[in-house]
């Protein structure tokens, strides 16, 4: 299993590990590592991109045991210690279009009764897909108090709590994850 740094230090952009596999994949090579801070690809957010031990990210994901698999454009070595370095542009624009979407889906949800179904992010736009169609004025009330959210400068938190404690608690959406979840709180707001 793979340790996550990006899930207690979201601004780690720099870290080191040890490669325990390396195997030829399409697009590179697979690799997995003792530690990550790259992102997979997940929730609707993309993965991150940068360099591990000077070799190119092509993709992050994770799999089936739950480890994240580095597909590089380059071999490693099983064993040895590299250097990985996130592209923070990407990861920061992307860690603000996220708790943005957070923000204003908590509005929409309050003010609309319009539940998020999915979201996307991307380097050009983002996109929320809600249970139900909404009115201009509708969406206007949700941008408005979101922004409000934004200028106030809610502090954001993450916590970890059990799956089960997770069901007592007031989430917008239930997770289909086991074990130990990762939550992300905005003040007295989402």
């Amino acid at each position: 299993m793979t340790d996550r740094l990006y899930y207690t230090d979201a601004y780690l952009h720099e870290f080191e590990a040890q490669v325990t596999a390396c195997a030829p994949s399409a697009g590179g090579f697979a690799v997995t590592l003792s530690a990550t801070a790259f992102y997979p690809t997940s929730g609707g957010q993309p993965h991150d991109l940068g360099r591990l031990a000077g070799h190119r990210i092509v993709d992050v994901v994770e799999d089936d045991d739950g480890c994240i698999v580095h597909v590089v454009d380059g071999p490693l070595d099983v064993g040895a210690r590299v250097h990985g370095v996130v592209d923070w542009a990407r990861r920061f624009d992307h860690m603000q279009q996220h708790t943005g979407q957070h923000v204003l889906s908590a509005a929409f949800e309050t003010l609309c009764r319009a539940r998020t179904e999915s979201f996307h992010l991307g380097t050009a736009a983002a996109t929320i897909d809600l249970g139900r169609p909404v009115s201009a004025q509708e969406i206007t009330a949700a941008e408005d108090d979101a922004n409000r959210i934004v200028w106030q400068d809610r502090e954001v938190h993450v916590r970890f709590v059990s799956a089960e404690a997770a069901t007592n608690l007031p989430l917008r959406k239930e997770s289909g994850r086991a074990g130990t979840l990762r939550l992300i709180d905005v003040t007295d707001y989402d």
